[in-house]
């Protein structure tokens, strides 16, 4: 199977724009979206569990793995507030 990683890289970078925006305009994100958070959380999570194979580590890799941890980050932080 072949992955376009420029275009996931893309697209994990745009949630984290889109949910840094969210997060700054609507305190209660989590409150009213609670079951599109966490199905993010858990695509996120499978993302970087999937990534985490030897079969995909390549250029892109670590661009992709930071992406990642920093929606990681910003979703748990969401799940604190």
């Amino acid at each position: 199977m072949k992955i376009d990683y420029v275009f996931l890289i893309n697209k994990i970078s745009d949630a984290c724009e889109i949910l840094k925006f969210a997060m700054e305009k609507d305190p209660l994100l989590l409150v009213n979206n609670k079951e599109a958070v966490l199905k993010l959380t858990d695509l996120n999570f499978w993302l970087i569990n999937e990534l985490s194979k030897p079969i995909y580590n390549n250029e892109h890799y670590k661009e992709i793995m930071s992406k990642c941890i920093n929606l990681n980050v910003m979703l748990n932080e969401l799940g604190r507030e």
